[in-house]
Order: structure tokens, then C-alpha cells, then sequence
């Protein structure tokens, strides 16, 4: 059974992450004045990025989680970038004035970052507002997808209830109580009045 931490629900929202944290850090640091580097470090980029994000996947990303993913992966490459980006120099022309636009071959260099040198390695106001931006942007996105993504689930995987057909309950009434019969036998017995006394009994007396 696919379940969203797992299988191929959980690499699509690894995959997911990854590739956005990815293009918006990318398009951050160059809105922002850096250098790109090579197409090649940005594949390896987002193959660690993917790994980092298969582990964290494995539950429901949330606000605080997501922020703290994206905020470290927007600053583990923006070092990266800068590392491997590198600052044109100035390119002299033949009238011996030096320009800071780039002309012929050297025009590509800042797309595929064969500039020569390294960036500052710390960070301006201007690239880290670029990089929260950037930050935020990605877990908006992405918090909202993980809900979805979730909310499904839990519906697809909670048991069918099969409640029984509603049917009147019909009490039954007590039966009534058959009248007691009335007994078939009735004490008679009257005491017998007390009459004068037996003659045997007045002449026993009398002796």
C-alpha cells in the first residue's frame, strides 16, 4: 500500500522539495547579483539535496520543520554558489578602458560559472532578503502540497464503516397479569355460643 512516507509517494515529495529548494535558491542568489556555477555542480547539488530530503520526508512537513529545511538549504548553497560561482574580473577592451560588461567568449562565463575568483563569503542585505524570500516561498508552497498530500491519504486508507439498515425497534407490551381466582374454600368456622351448663356437670357439683 502507498503510504506518504514511503514508496513512491514519499521519493515524489522528496523529489519535490529538493528540486524547488533548489531553483529557488538558484533564482535568489542570481536576482540577488551572484554568480551561477557549472550545470554540472548543480546536478550534484541536487542529488545531495534529494538524499537530505528523502530523510526528512519520512513524516508530514509542517511550518517549523519546513522553514528549518528550506532556511539551511538556502544557506548551505548560497556558500556553495559563492564557492564555486566566482567573480568576473573586469574585462579590458582594446581602447585600454575597463568595463565591467562582459563581450565574445567571455559572455557565457557567467552562466556556466567559469569566472575566475570567489565571491564574499558573507551576506549582503540584499542577498539575504533574496534568500528569505526564497525561504518562505518554498514553505508556503510546499507545507500547503504536504497537507494535501497527507489529508488524501488518511481518506484513502480509513476503513469502510457499513452501519446496518435503520429499522423501528417494535417493544413488546408487557402481557397483563391474569386476575387471581378467587379461592374455592371459605372458613366457615363460627364459634359456638356458650350455653348453660351440661346437667352431669351441675350434679357433679352438687355432690
Amino acid at each position: 500500500m502507498l503510504t506518504p512516507s514511503s514508496g513512491a509517494v514519499g521519493f515524489g515529495r522528496a523529489l519535490l522539495w529538493a528540486v524547488v529548494v533548489l531553483a529557488l535558491a538558484l533564482t535568489a542568489h542570481f536576482e540577488a547579483g551572484g554568480h551561477l556555477p557549472p550545470v554540472e555542480v548543480i546536478a550534484l547539488l541536487g542529488a545531495l539535496l534529494l538524499v537530505v530530503t528523502t530523510l526528512a520526508v519520512r513524516r508530514q512537513v509542517r511550518w517549523p520543520g519546513g522553514l528549518a529545511l528550506a532556511g539551511l538549504g538556502q544557506l548551505a548553497l548560497h556558500q556553495v554558489f559563492s564557492f564555486l560561482g566566482g567573480a568576473c574580473a573586469p574585462v579590458l577592451l582594446p581602447d585600454g578602458g575597463a568595463h565591467t560588461h562582459l563581450a565574445g567568449p567571455v559572455a557565457g562565463t557567467l552562466a556556466h560559472g567559469a569566472c575566475v575568483g570567489a565571491e564574499p563569503a558573507t551576506i549582503g542585505p540584499g542577498m539575504l532578503a533574496w534568500h528569505a524570500v526564497a525561504t518562505v516561498v518554498t514553505v508556503g508552497l510546499l507545507v500547503g502540497v504536504e497537507r494535501g498530500v497527507w489529508l488524501l491519504a488518511s481518506w484513502l486508507v480509513r476503513p469502510l464503516v457499513v452501519e446496518p439498515l435503520w429499522l423501528p425497534v417494535v417493544g413488546r407490551a408487557p402481557a397483563p397479569a391474569a386476575p387471581a381466582a378467587p379461592s374455592g374454600s371459605v372458613d366457615l368456622h363460627v364459634a359456638p355460643e356458650r350455653g348453660p351448663p351440661s346437667s352431669a356437670l351441675v350434679m357433679h357439683l352438687a355432690a
